[in-house]
């Protein structure tokens, strides 16, 4: 569904990104970890259409950055982190505008929209805020208004920027459920995280970012060492198995002593 091919990128002479490639399909859920500043949100630019220095990003065998916006929109969504809005929209309203990539110039929403729009509200379950005003909602009920946006925009890739940032934890919680049963129902999301226990409990695939390359593209029980996320975040850090054979990570005993 996405491929990945030798992507380069760089702004000026500084490289962002370096000979990244990797697959991924559908009803997947991937996560992609890494510091600050090592390029993920260059890679999510290019994901949705930003020119590569040198590479390709292929959707659907298509070169991304030679589609335009609208056939882009069709295919891929971009959703940002939370933010506390005060925009006077309803619930209904805000996933209505999911549809504008669907609009002609002087077309108005008809049946057709508002059943998608219906569709999308029944999916996130959350139905019973088509009415409510956006900005009187939690954080977390907003995050999934803006997912079932997408949703109504029709596209099958989301791209998400820290879905749960800013979220308390059953919030969290909320989304990342909601974000399993979207890939269920054969979606492709692949989200920021910074919280490598969101990866070992909800995700398919993981990839490590670290300085602009890509140092891990597998299952998270491959990725997700005590090694390897040790490394990507220069801390020391355990992951450890439960009784019930899920792993949960850690700092390490080490890095909690006070000096």
């Amino acid at each position: 569904m996405l491929r990945v091919s030798h992507l380069n990128f760089s702004y000026g002479d500084t490289p962002i990104l370096r000979d990244i490639s990797f697959e991924l399909a559908a009803s997947q859920s991937v996560c992609l970890l890494g510091k600050n500043g090592v390029g993920k949100s260059t890679l999510f630019k290019l994901l949705l259409g930003i020119k590569p220095s040198v590479g390709c990003v292929f959707l659907e065998g298509r070169d991304v950055s030679k589609m335009s916006r609208k056939e882009i929109a069709a295919m891929i969504s971009y959703i940002p982190q939370t933010q506390k809005s005060t925009h006077q929209f309803t619930v209904f309203e805000m996933v209505l505008m999911g549809r504008t990539a669907n609009f002609q110039a002087v077309r108005q929403p008809g049946k057709a929209d508002y059943q998608v729009v219906e569709q999308a509200l029944e999916l996130l379950s959350i139905g019973r805020l088509r009415q409510r005003l956006f900005c009187d909602l939690s954080g977390g009920e907003q995050q999934l208004v803006i997912i079932a946006r997408s949703v109504a925009q029709e596209s099958r890739v989301f791209i998400m920027d820290e879905p749960c940032a800013n979220l308390d934890y059953s919030n969290q919680l909320m989304v990342l459920k909601m974000i399993r049963r979207l890939v269920a129902e054969g979606y492709l999301i692949i989200q920021a995280t910074h919280d490598p226990n969101h990866a070992l409990q909800y995700a398919d695939h993981v990839l490590l970012l670290q300085e602009g390359t890509l140092t891990a593209n597998d299952h998270p029980e491959v990725v997700l060492t005590s090694k390897n996320l040790s490394e990507l975040y220069q801390v020391p850090i355990e992951v450890h198995a439960l009784a019930d054979r899920r792993k949960v990570c850690l700092p390490s005993q080490q890095d909690k002593e006070v000096s």
